[in-house]
């Protein structure tokens, strides 16, 4: 019942890391810059005079920039998340494995005790009843036999009885010392829990600053179309700012899920030692 109750709460946080996808994955960069795109552009920077054309493609390269960056970023958070997943799969597996073998062994030495003494303590309580059905007849030399008897056997079962129960109290105290274990890897992995909801934080926010980025793409494609180098620079200058601070909430993820690996990797080690 106890590995029951420990198991649990550690299936539900390996549950609850699987499910939690890395942020951002649903979506690779925004702006896909294909030839037409960049075709457009070059018409549209051609038109605007040399101070805003040198703007215009300053943004318009590091738009291209950050756009890559977003992708391989996306890659990295993925990769991250995924061994974190194997990784908790294989603590959790550790923390169900905790001083298993040794307490299987203490309790095989309980159970095989009671049965090599069984025979024992049936031989002692049958001699028992039989002094006490014999208590009636005048046989005082039969009466002195069996109690001579029972008298040497139980000191044997004294003996067995307190091997039995010394490995009883080994045994107890194993389980005791593995629930102590369990409880301090449990804790440590409870870690975990506060850098999913950063995690979380940090993906609500890159998820809305896409939405923007998506309408500023929209913008510039509109503005280069018509060949408004004012209004493609706007959009631009809009969507590189916004690319830098998705930059930074999936810098901030990357962090987390090493944060979440560092914290895995010190409850295996637990587990393990």
């Amino acid at each position: 019942m106890n590995t029951l109750r420990n198991t649990v709460p550690l299936l539900m946080l390996s549950l609850l890391l699987a499910l939690v996808p890395p942020a951002g994955t649903a979506a690779a960069s925004t702006t896909v810059i294909t030839s037409s795109v960049e075709a457009s552009f070059g018409l549209t920077a051609a038109a605007a005079d040399s101070a805003g054309r040198a703007r215009l493609k300053g943004l318009f390269s590091e738009l291209s920039l950050l756009s890559a960056q977003y992708d391989s970023r996306e890659t990295e958070i993925r990769a991250l998340h995924d061994q974190n997943t194997e990784a908790l799969k294989a603590a959790k597996e550790a923390v169900k494995n905790i001083d298993l073998a040794a307490i299987s062994r203490l309790s095989a030495a309980v159970t095989s005790a009671k049965a090599r003494y069984q025979p024992l303590f049936d031989q002692y309580s049958a001699l028992n009843k039989r002094i006490s059905l014999l208590k009636g007849l005048k046989d005082k030399t039969l009466n002195a036999v069996l109690r001579a008897q029972s008298e040497a056997m139980k000191l044997l079962v004294q003996a067995a009885r307190q091997e039995i129960r010394d490995k009883e109290a080994q045994l107890k105290a194993a389980k005791a010392t593995r629930t102590r274990k369990v409880a301090a890897v449990r804790k440590t992995l409870a870690g975990i829990d506060s850098l999913q909801s950063r995690i979380k934080s940090q993906k609500s926010a890159a998820a809305a600053l896409n939405k923007r980025l998506t309408a500023d793409w929209s913008d510039f494609r509109a503005a280069i179309r018509k060949q408004n180098s004012s209004l493609a620079g706007q959009a631009l200058s809009s969507a590189v700012s916004g690319y830098r601070q998705i930059a930074a909430c999936k810098l901030k993820i990357i962090e987390h899920e090493q944060a979440v690996a560092g914290v895995i990797a010190a409850a295996l080690k637990q587990a393990r030692s």
